[in-house]
């Protein structure tokens, strides 16, 4: 793995992170992201792979823009994000500190009462688009003094909604099969209920879950010098060492040898560093 190059090193001082979700969250939650890049820090693109989850981002503080540039659209303070379906990038404009809420895309449709489908690819103003029984989460979560403070609300709101059953230590996508019907129903209806529940076919939602799958194992590999793509796409369910560098410019948006590298030398690609 090569050193980290100027442009991390200018983000030395950012708090980045990954929180997984408490039991209690069920299986609404996917994770938290939270992000303080600190006070001065460099003006910097953010870039993000296609993804099957919705989001909820609170820009509590700096200005982030919808683009690749501060001429793009501004964002609101707290945006919605919806699955993306292709690799995506926003601009901010100097020190950002944000707060993310990861959901399963059919749970945030029973809480938010939106079709996952309505919100493909696009960051919208939350207090425009979530019902009103939000606008209090919506608050507290912006007021709030600390991580857990925030996890707390939202855990408090997931309970009030129903959503604190034990998360059941079966794959998200097995669950949402399960919930569909496979045993019970022709594999055209479970497609019809999952697409309505996810916005996006099973074939894609697997297609995602094998990438970053293959990306996580990459990932911990290259850490321990034992990086070898061929056997890494053949284990993780690719015909073959080109197919994963298809799927991987399809849905993360560079191969993956270059993916890897810019990880570990260029900031935009803070969230492929930090996801797990």
């Amino acid at each position: 793995m090569t050193a980290p190059g100027p442009g991390l090193e200018r983000f030395r001082h950012a708090e980045t992170g990954v929180l997984l979700p408490p039991p209690g969250h069920g299986t609404a939650v996917r994770a938290y992201i939270r992000r303080d890049t600190g006070i001065g820090s460099a003006a910097h693109l953010n870039r993000f792979p296609a993804q099957p989850f919705c989001t909820v981002t609170w820009f509590l503080s700096g200005t982030v823009h919808n683009g690749v540039s501060s001429e793009a659209p501004a964002l609101d303070a707290i945006v919605v994000g919806g699955p993306f379906t292709r690799p995506a990038s926003t601009f901010s404009a100097g020190r950002i500190h944000a707060f993310t809420v990861v959901f399963f895309p059919d749970a945030f449709a029973r809480l938010a009462g939106l079709a996952p489908a309505s919100l493909a690819d696009r960051l919208l103003p939350a207090r425009d688009l979530l019902p009103a029984a939000w606008h209090t989460l919506l608050d507290d979560i912006a007021a709030a003094g600390d991580d857990s403070v925030r996890v707390a609300c939202m855990s408090a709101f997931l309970a009030a909604n129903g959503e604190t059953a034990l998360a059941p230590q079966v794959n998200w996508l097995h669950r949402l099969r399960e919930a569909a019907g496979f045993d019970r129903l022709c594999e055209r209806q479970v497609e019809r209920k999952v697409r309505q529940a996810t916005g996006q076919s099973l074939r894609a939602l697997r297609r995602a879950e094998r990438l970053e799958t293959a990306l996580l194992d990459a990932r911990e590999a290259a850490a321990h010098g034992a990086l070898h793509w061929a056997t890494l796409a053949g284990a993780s369910g690719f015909s073959d060492q080109p197919h994963l560098g298809r799927e991987c410019r399809k849905l993360a948006g560079t191969a993956p040898a270059e993916l890897i590298d810019r990880q570990a030398r260029d900031e935009s690609y803070w969230l492929f560093r930090c996801w797990r």
